[in-house]
């Protein structure tokens, strides 16, 4: 089973054609067209739905547990957050959001568990903690 890491923006985006070395790309990963329709009716209010390719480290990882029990994994989910951080803050227009939502696949229809709000303009990096079956708002 794959862990499926949604987002929804209020613009559609090119998608790559090629692989490419970014830590980060939106694209359409592990789901089909099913799952994401059922993120799209149940949690998001965004009009676009893709998935984010984590090549480097999957951001749930990002939580207390693996900063106590794996901090190496942590470190490397902290980086690659930061990296799709970075992107989301020269994609998304001032004043605008998107939203991501974490799950594993074939689960979209379970309830979250999980509740975020962020601003990249305040980043405070080292509060955040993101797990399964996580929603989370990223605003500009």
């Amino acid at each position: 089973m794959s862990m499926a890491t949604y987002i929804g923006l209020n613009f559609a985006v090119k998608l790559n054609e090629y692989y490419t070395e970014d830590e980060v790309e939106i694209d359409y990963v592990f789901s089909d067209e099913e799952n994401r329709k059922v993120v799209q009716q149940k949690y998001f209010t965004t009009p676009y739905l893709y998935e984010i390719a984590e090549k480097g480290h999957p951001i749930w990882k990002m939580n207390k547990y693996h900063k106590i029990h794996s901090p190496h994994n942590y470190e490397k989910s902290k980086k690659t957050f930061l990296y799709l951080c970075d992107l989301l803050k020269k994609l998304l227009p001032k004043g605008d959001y998107c939203e991501v939502y974490i799950c594993w696949l074939g689960e979209e229809e379970e309830e979250l568990e999980n509740n975020l709000k962020i601003d990249l303009n305040n980043l405070q990096i080292d509060t955040i903690e993101i797990y399964e079956k996580c929603f989370i708002r990223i605003e500009n």
